[in-house]
């Protein structure tokens, strides 16, 4: 048995005394509990804090709803009100300004995974922009990056593509912890609320979730493995088409397919691209809600094989291109408003580089897409290395 490392989160090692006589707010869902599965907020109440208000994420404190579904009204929890960043219209996705009033300190405590498209960081961002409006204390409670220190992609143009799913501008896999990108925000937007970062101990960027103490919580409803983590920096591009992503299946982002597809064939055609890290199974499977609802689908499931090895943006997007020459571009791509926003396509804003998106609509070749990218991402160490707090 492979002894795993010990970690500490922010959460076990901040100093809640420095928080006695404040109202407190916390930015939290059910990921954020200690080593022992304690909650942040049962342990503020255990050091006798006053915790008057709770802001839950996307998909609600717990992740009952869906992704893009309104949470709306949540109970209320150890009788504090419970006021959700996510509804039904992109005014619901910031606090309102008159709930400032019910605190002195907002703490955030959410596990990320290591994607810019993940929405957890754009809910501390715009959080943070209201902040700047009105001053208060943030403590930004720091966890592991459960994928590690990899860097994969382009620059968000934030000027052109910002969205819920990409605000803040980082690379598509950005290495980077919630407290690093806190930092870097902070920096990049000038802003002078007061700031504190509750450090993790024991973390390493060359690492895994899977190589400490702390077992894997999926982060949200559809994120059930350390494996998907890994290629979501790639799988997400799947929601900016009509192909199922294997929503509404026990796998999702590991999937792909659609009705009237042979999966024989369509491995034959993926095998030709010569994808490192992952190998296609040929599979037929039936969502049982989202896109092609209750139909069956021919794909592939996609198997991680050497997560060293593997780059899931330059993976999925070779994926796509293999079923968009075999299916055609024709309502290929998902033409509905996403994440609020209806003018620009969705496979753009999660691209979010138009020279990375004239690259995928012209079928530029995997070779080119690469030399693209590692230009890119030569300059990633310029760009964020002033704002890592760990080896």
């Amino acid at each position: 048995m492979t002894l795993r490392r010990k970690l500490l989160q922010g959460i076990d090692t901040f100093d809640y005394s420095i928080l006695k006589g404040k109202k407190v707010a916390v930015i939290a869902n059910f990921t954020s509990i200690d080593k022992n599965g304690v909650s942040l907020i049962e342990k503020m109440q255990n050091y006798g804090l006053n915790i008057t208000a709770v802001f839950s994420p996307e998909h609600g404190y717990f992740p009952v709803a869906q992704d893009m579904e309104c949470v709306g009204t949540e109970n209320k929890i150890n009788n504090i009100p419970v006021f959700s960043l996510y509804g039904a219209s992109v005014e619901t996705l910031s606090p309102k300004n008159e709930l400032f009033d019910l605190f002195d300190t907002v703490v955030y405590d959410i596990q990320d995974i290591g994607s810019r498209y993940y929405t957890y960081l754009a809910t501390l961002a715009m959080f943070m922009d209201k902040l700047q409006e009105n001053p208060r204390e943030l403590i930004v409670l720091d966890r592991m990056n459960p994928i590690g220190g990899k860097f994969e992609g382009s620059l968000l143009d934030s000027g052109n593509y910002s969205s819920f799913v990409g605000y803040v501008p980082l690379f598509h896999r950005h290495g980077m912890t919630s407290g690093e990108i806190a930092l870097y925000y902070y920096n990049l937007k000038k802003y002078d609320f007061p700031l504190k970062i509750g450090k993790l101990q024991g973390w390493k960027r060359d690492s895994y979730a899977d190589e400490y103490d702390y077992s894997w919580l999926p982060t949200s409803p559809n994120m059930p493995t350390l494996d998907t983590a890994i290629l979501y920096p790639g799988g997400c591009l799947l929601e900016g088409t009509e192909l199922s992503e294997g929503r509404g299946t026990t796998m999702p982002f590991l999937l792909a397919g659609t009705t009237g597809i042979d999966p024989f064939k369509l491995k034959k055609e993926l095998d030709k691209e010569n994808i490192p890290g992952i190998t296609f199974i040929p599979m037929e499977f039936r969502p049982m809600f989202q896109k092609q609802s209750m139909k069956r689908c021919g794909g592939v499931y996609i198997a991680l094989t050497d997560r060293e090895k593997v780059k899931p943006l330059r993976a999925y997007i070779s994926i796509i291109q293999v079923f968009r020459k075999m299916l055609g571009d024709n309502g290929f791509f998902r033409a509905k408003p996403y994440e609020f926003i209806d003018k620009i396509p969705a496979i753009e804003l999660l691209l979010g580089d138009r020279t990375l998106i004239d690259m995928f609509y012209n079928f530029a070749p995997a070779g080119e897409i690469d030399s693209y990218l590692k230009k890119c991402e030569e300059n990633f160490e310029e760009q964020f290395k002033k704002f890592r707090i760990y080896d």
